[in-house]
């Protein structure tokens, strides 16, 4: 392919970018500017113009999704030579290493990968072991504990060093329950997240001559997303590096925003630092956004002072202004987002609503709702987590890893075979008495009597169907097959019929076949479909894609979810002092600034039309809260705003805007001409915020007497207490009168119509 070929169609940075072939090269790519395709032409030009090999390139990147749109784009542009590449995320790379060479490291090619709840299951077996209170050592606080560690590239022995002098005595129990987990995960040849990364970082630094095998193998580097790199990571890419160099980093410091899971904006910004030759090349024509929405960011990310610092621009047309709403309360801010969907001729994919905290999202599915508009929630259940699901690949792990107890533990009373509470016990103590797996003991049974009667037998019975499914494993039965088996033989579809209710029942047994039609799809695309590369597929994918329907829905998620993605229109909610930017960020200037990073992410996610809200009183999380709109509303100029009233009717007069440099600037009718004179914060005003609060009041103190007697107070939106049903909110008012009934859409128990005149009901706003 002749290299004017492999640039056509790229503009001139970009083409310099693809063009740069050789050390240390930094591509800072603003949101839309087209970095994956700069990214893919450069892995073909490396390959077409510059005679390096395929197996000599290694891409990594973050998520599966991204991994896959490279490796088809890049097989589009050479062919079928891309598959000899590593072009996967980091956890799917380390794992395969592992794979090859983690014999050097105590556990065998067969390792398990465990999840978030097998995690779980091993902290609250060592809690117990420890005879520690849950609620003083949480599960949830002691896994980010070993979490962080790992991906700071601590071991336990380390993390017992950083805290054997530590005031708090709590941090010493931490540093052994992170040894005994450690030492859990090993005993049943398992590894998390964190070790996949970590064991690979210690396995090349412990057998300098496997590393030097791989920095032979792969001559070029590079990395997507850079500025989410953490520490492990880090160091990884700087070992396979060296001594060539040849490491092409793309990546946006001002959309680094996962700190909180141990990303190091400083990976990106130090590197010029790291690598003094490096030449680094910014992508900020944009191709997604209109210039408004541009324009509108750039100026909430200026004001950021740790950044790399680039403008975004477009060719676009300048599009819409960026619509302002300021709502009374969030039921206020959901009426006009919801109103705003319901008359627009746009198809419901095309909208996005963001918000900070998943707090925020439950006003605005009742809403959605109520005017029958499909929409989905980004990070609900995933099909893989859903009980049944999780039951059957406990199945196929054990059958793949007879080491993994955690999953055989699992199984052994699924479906009920009349194994109880007492008879696992027994095992279990057997087993630590003896220093046997679970596996072990299972087999004992044979030839012991370590439990007696039937739940002796049916777990004979279980271990004779596992080793049968081993062996059709062994002579290479499909995994999809092997699957379809295992449910046939427990009985499975049958159990679950018995245990639920028809419905429940029917949505479980088509999870079943979802599962077995998912396995056959990974099998069409793989040359030697083992049960082996699909269980680490399984452990390894993001599964959001199962639970898409081919309806179109509105898409509501937390911002940090919808990095990556885009949307014709986007609604980003609660932009609110306190709430976003969060009140934590301001003890810390880089909390603050990430916080910044988040809400610059969040516009840019936008094509034609983005919009504001903010409320001027919140209740979240049981407290009413009484709000000043985000500093980050403060940074956009005014002739790019537009304020809209719940209807989408633009407020000519405009009584308040925000504007740049911490201020608002009051305009009105009677002052046209005159020049506009700056107001502290503290004077934003909302429209109509004296006339909601006294009709508010007047609806709390009549429902407080529980002498509500006319529907018109109870107007749909209101939100009401019921004594038996719980809190709710009113989707309409059927009736006047004595007849009067209310249709509420009650949090735990549904959606009922009830008489007004009989049901006992608190007005809470």
């Amino acid at each position: 392919m002749e290299v004017e070929n492999l640039v056509a169609g790229l503009n001139p940075v970009q083409r310099e970018a693809v063009l740069a072939s050789s050390g240390p090269l930094l591509i800072l790519a603003g949101a839309g500017s087209g970095k994956t395709r700069v990214i893919v032409h450069k892995i073909a030009y490396l390959i077409t113009a510059q005679g390096v090999a395929p197996r000599q390139i290694i891409a990594l990147t973050f998520t599966n999704k991204a991994a896959q749109e490279m490796r088809e784009r890049v097989r589009e542009m050479i062919g079928p030579v891309a598959q000899s590449m590593w072009i996967s995320t980091f956890h799917s790379s380390c794992a395969r290493i592992l794979r090859l060479h983690g014999e050097l490291l105590g556990f065998s090619a067969k390792f398990s990968i465990y999840s978030d709840r097998e995690q779980t299951a091993l902290l609250k077996e060592i809690i117990r072991k420890l005879n520690l209170t849950p609620t003083m050592f949480p599960v949830n606080y002691l896994s980010s504990v070993i979490e962080d560690a790992k991906n700071r590239g601590v071991s336990p022995e380390d993390y017992a060093q950083e805290v054997h002098h530590a005031p708090n005595p709590k941090l010493r129990l931490v540093a052994e329950v992170y040894k005994l987990y450690q030492q859990g995960l090993k005993d049943n040849d398992a590894l998390d997240f964190g070790d996949l990364l970590f064991h690979t970082v210690a396995l090349f630094n412990r057998h300098p001559e496997l590393l030097e095998s791989y920095r032979e193998r792969f001559s070029y580097i590079l990395v997507d997303e850079y500025q989410d790199t953490n520490e492990i990571q880090y160091r990884l890419i700087g070992l396979l590096a060296e001594p060539r160099r040849n490491l092409c980093v793309v990546g946006d410091d001002d959309q680094s925003i996962y700190s909180w899971r141990g990303a190091q904006i400083k990976n990106i910004l130090d590197f010029e630092s790291d690598y003094s030759e490096a030449k680094v090349i910014r992508l900020e024509e944009n191709y997604r956004s209109t210039a408004t929405i541009l324009k509108a960011a750039n100026r909430v990310i200026a004001a950021n002072k740790r950044r790399k610092g680039k403008d975004l621009w477009t060719s676009n047309h300048s599009g819409d202004k960026v619509s302002l709403y300021l709502a009374a309360n969030e039921a206020d801010e959901c009426s006009y987002v919801v109103k705003r969907i319901s008359t627009s001729v746009r198809e419901p994919g095309e909208f996005a609503i963001f918000y900070r905290t998943n707090a925020q999202s439950r006003i605005f599915e009742e809403g959605l709702s109520r005017r029958a508009i499909p929409y989905t929630i980004v990070g609900g259940t995933k099909f893989y987590d859903r009980a049944e699901v999780r039951d059957l690949l406990a199945y196929l792990k054990v059958v793949n890893n007879e080491r993994d107890g955690l999953s055989l533990l699992r199984i052994l009373n699924i479906p009920t075979r009349g194994v109880g509470k007492t008879s696992v016990e027994q095992l279990q103590a057997y087993a630590e008495e003896h220093d046997l797996s679970l596996w072990d003991t299972l087999e004992r049974l044979q030839s012991e009597a370590l439990i007696r009667g039937g739940a002796r037998n049916s777990l004979i019975g279980l271990a004779d169907m596992i080793r049968q499914w081993r062996r059709r494993d062994q002579e290479g039965c499909r995994p999809s097959r092997l699957c379809a088996e295992i449910v046939a033989g427990i009985g499975f579809a049958e159990w679950l019929l018995k245990n639920n209710d028809p419905v429940q029942a029917q949505t479980r047994q088509e999870n079943i076949a979802e599962l077995l039609n998912a396995i056959e799809l990974w099998e069409d695309e793989q040359e030697k479909p083992t049960l082996a590369a699909y269980l680490e597929n399984v452990a390894l994918i993001n599964d959001d894609h199962l639970d898409e329907a081919a309806q179109s829905r509105v898409t509501l998620m937390t911002i940090h979810r919808a990095k990556g993605l885009e949307f014709n229109e986007v609604f980003l909610v609660g932009l609110e002092e306190g709430l976003f930017p969060g009140k934590r960020s301001y003890e810390k200037p880089e909390l603050l600034e990430e916080e910044r990073r988040l809400c610059y992410v969040g516009m840019t996610r936008a094509r034609q039309k983005l919009h504001l809200s903010a409320c001027r009183v919140r209740r979240l999380y049981g407290q009413t809260m009484d709000n000043r709109p985000s500093r980050f509303l403060l940074d956009i100029p005014l002739e790019l705003l537009k304020r809209e009233d719940r209807n989408g009717k633009v407020h000519d007069s405009g009584r308040l805007l925000p504007a740049v440099g911490g201020s608002a600037r009051i305009r009105s009718q009677a002052s046209a001409g005159q020049t506009e004179r700056p107001a502290p914060v503290r004077n934003l005003n909302f429209e109509k915020r004296k006339s909601a609060a006294k009709t508010a009041a007047a609806a709390r103190s009549a429902g407080a007497a529980g002498e509500v007697d006319k529907a018109p107070s109870f107007v749909s939106g209101s939100r009401v207490e019921h004594s038996v049903f719980g809190p709710g909110v009113v989707a309409g008012v059927k009736g006047s009168g004595d007849n009067a009934k209310l249709d509420i859409i009650f949090r735990d128990r549904g959606r009922k119509l009830l008489s007004l005149k009989i049901a006992t009901l608190k007005f809470l706003g």
